[in-house]
């Protein structure tokens, strides 16, 4: 995985959650000529939820975690390839809804953030009157 390419990910999916987001912070740890990036961030969109995430690229693995709750801090979903359900056919990758986990292909941040914003609710509309 090329660290750089992975940084420019990241800035977009967070321009991207720009627009329906009230709160971010990002903070980033690399060494791009070890080819290692750790990354973690939170997301507090319009409504009140929020997305929590870690991606950690060593030579060796790629590992991530986008963990995405309401406010109360209840799961609404959540990405990760912690190897702890083989029994899955996408195994080690995974999402965790409400009471199960399903398959899922990898995922990245800018994929979870658009998943995030089909889901939002619209937000309420201005009404204009005219005097």
């Amino acid at each position: 995985m090329n660290i750089e390419k992975k940084l420019q990910e990241i800035r977009i999916a967070c321009k991207i959650a720009d627009w329906f987001s009230v709160e971010q912070h990002v903070d980033y740890d690399f060494d791009i000529s070890l080819g290692v990036l750790f990354a973690e961030g939170r997301i507090v969109f319009y409504n009140g939820n929020i997305l929590e995430f870690t991606e950690s690229i060593t030579p060796d693995r790629v590992k991530y975690r986008y963990h995405y709750m309401t406010a109360d801090r209840d799961l609404i979903f959540r990405y990760d390839n912690v190897p702890h359900h083989s029994e899955i056919p996408t195994f080690p990758n995974h999402k965790h809804v409400p009471e199960k986990i399903v398959e899922s292909n990898p995922v990245n941040i800018k994929e979870v953030v658009e998943e995030i914003i089909e889901l939002l609710p619209l937000p309420g509309h201005l009404i204009i009157t005219a005097r």
